[in-house]
């Protein structure tokens, strides 16, 4: 006489439970692309109104080679915004791969016109440009929001 100990699931107990995970994990995986979806539409939406304007830069000595840049960064677009400074150098050797980021970064508002002052650029400065960065809400990096001045309009440096 055989004796029958095998144990385990019933066939329909098993499918039932396949759907079952396999449902948990759809509901998942589509309420994360949808909340995904909509952060990025809301992002593309605020961004769509952001503009800003580098209008002036200028150079002052403090201390040979280094000295102050002080940007004036209009913001005419409808979106509050944060920017980072990034300077391109002609000197490579000095400065690793001719382009530094500043360490300050600035606000601007909706509207508005700020007046920003960098510390401790040296004079071989060839460019500069501001660009948006990731900041908290209701702020949002748009990376089309940059602008640059080169060189020659740099007022100290250039003929601006």
């Amino acid at each position: 006489m055989k004796a029958n100990n095998r144990k385990g699931i019933s066939p329909l107990v098993a499918v039932v439970m396949l759907i079952a995970f396999t449902l948990i994990v759809a509901g998942m995986l589509a309420t994360f692309v949808t909340q995904m979806t909509e952060t990025q539409t809301r992002a593309a939406k605020v961004c769509t109104d952001a503009r800003v304007l580098l209008k002036k830069a200028v150079w002052t000595n403090v201390s040979v080679p280094d000295g102050n840049l002080t940007l004036t960064v209009y913001n005419y677009g409808k979106t509050n915004l944060r920017f980072k400074a990034l300077l391109s150098y002609s000197n490579e050797t000095r400065h690793a791969g001719g382009v530094a980021s500043h360490d300050k970064t600035f606000p601007v508002d909706a509207g508005r016109i700020e007046v920003v002052t960098l510390e401790g650029v040296s004079d071989d400065l060839t460019e500069v440009t501001i660009k948006s960065m990731q900041c908290d809400a209701p702020c949002y990096e748009c990376q089309g929001a940059q602008d640059f001045l080169p060189y020659i309009d740099i007022k100290g440096l250039g003929y601006g």
